[in-house]
């Protein structure tokens, strides 16, 4: 099997993968040739269990293969989502752009999420383009939304996801996964509606050019993806032939804080629904009341790293930390058995893991992700390390250490 480095460089056959920035994941180009060299047969199913930005249903897509994508978070659907769309969508697309106007009505509640950042004048003009989008439809939660959405609301969606990031630049540190919020009602975002509605049309048009560019055409029901954790598939046993994925970074990366903006977007029932669906991600900060029972079934490394976390002499180490790295290796291991469930004797698992470190303790995730394949059927073929110079670890603990370097491992495990 072809493996390159998966870092998202040089990426150069696909243009969909700069419709969102998305820090985690890998590239097109690794993909691509990893599924190309895998000789899978015609009617093959594909799997990613935390399909993220959508680049394992894509190239699927790409190649001609059935795929399924599951993802906790609901703006990692709509990404995903939107980069299935094809030439049959653009009519759709172009249709709704020409119904955008200021006459739009709309209605904004009082705990609005975007009012994180925003006035009210400026969450009017983003709903009002929301509701372009979506119609005059009605939703009682923010999954039933999003699972309605077809690609093409996808894309617009998309394209209103950047719109409005370009309006919180301020507002991002160095660490590219936090957003800061203004400190008074005064330092909230304005918005000229005429500016934002050329801005939002611009982005919407430059992917329109992006799809008529390639020949993409495919069926909409080559790629099944929705919104579920990797702890409990919705899949048949043994009915998938092929498995691409990449898990959370085990670094307490918040990917609800990171896509937050999005979530509130995209948010039904206020601020409450977008804090419980952080909440429910793998690797959140947040951390759980209890974690008994939940350090059972774990293998040595990953034990003995918990070790050394818990008797760490840092703040908090033993609490706050421990429960959380606890709670990210219970979920890890369980998404291992649903995977070992999922996956057809004699096929493939492909996993792209990174190391890390808790201070000046040594996370490493490539053993223990190994270790936990093989107490099932899964069994290492190949683990192939790429050095990783961008990381979270440099951003993060400088007191422990001046420079980390991480590696990225591309594991290929086979069922039976």
């Amino acid at each position: 099997m072809l493996i390159i480095n998966p870092k998202r460089i040089n990426e150069t056959i696909e243009v969909k993968p700069f419709w969102y920035n998305y820090y985690a994941g890998y590239s097109h180009t690794f993909t691509q040739k990893i599924i190309e060299s895998a000789k899978l047969s015609e009617g093959a199913v594909i799997l990613d269990p935390w399909n993220g930005a959508g680049t394992t249903t894509l190239m699927s897509s790409v190649n001609g293969f059935q795929s399924m994508g599951i993802d906790l978070n609901p703006v990692m659907r709509v990404i995903a989502s939107a980069k299935q769309a094809t030439k049959d969508n653009l009519e759709f697309v172009t249709s709704r752009l020409s119904m955008i106007n200021a006459n739009i009505r709309v209605s904004i509640r009082n705990d609005d999420p975007l009012g994180d950042w925003f006035n009210v004048k400026a969450i009017e003009s983003i709903r009002k383009i929301e509701k372009c989008i979506l119609g005059e439809y009605l939703y009682t939660s923010t999954t039933e939304k999003v699972l309605s959405l077809t690609p093409a609301q996808c894309l617009m969606f998309t394209a209103l996801f950047n719109c409005v990031r370009t309006y919180l630049t301020n507002f991002i540190p160095s660490n590219p996964t936090w957003i800061k919020k203004p400190k008074s009602h005064a330092e909230k975002v304005d918005i000229s509606w005429a500016k934002f509605k050329r801005q939002y049309v611009s982005y919407v048009k430059e992917m329109i050019d992006g799809i008529s560019a390639v020949e993409h055409e495919w069926s909409q029901t080559i790629s099944n993806i929705t919104i579920g954790s990797s702890t409990s598939l919705p899949i048949k046993s043994s009915s998938i032939d092929f498995v691409l994925t990449s898990p959370p970074y085990c670094t307490r990366i918040d990917y609800g804080v990171a896509t937050l903006p999005e979530l509130s977007i995209l948010c039904v029932n206020g601020e409450g629904e977008v804090d419980a669906i952080r909440r429910k991600l793998m690797g959140t900060t947040t951390v759980p009341k209890s974690i008994e029972g939940k350090e059972s079934g774990l293998p040595h490394k990953c034990v003995k790293f918990l070790d050394g976390v818990k008797s760490h002499d840092s703040k908090a180490s033993k609490t706050y930390y421990y429960k959380n790295l606890v709670q990210y290796f219970f979920d890890l291991n369980l998404s291992m058995n649903e995977i070992d469930r999922v996956l057809k004797n004699n096929s493939k698992f492909i996993c792209v893991v990174q190391d890390s470190y808790y201070k000046d303790l040594h996370c490493d995730l490539p053993k223990i992700v190994i270790e936990m394949a093989e107490m099932r059927h899964l069994k290492l073929l190949e683990n192939i390390e790429f050095e990783s110079k961008r990381n979270m670890a440099n951003l993060k603990n400088k007191q422990y250490r001046s420079k980390s370097v991480a590696f990225e491992n591309v594991l290929i495990f086979e069922k039976g």
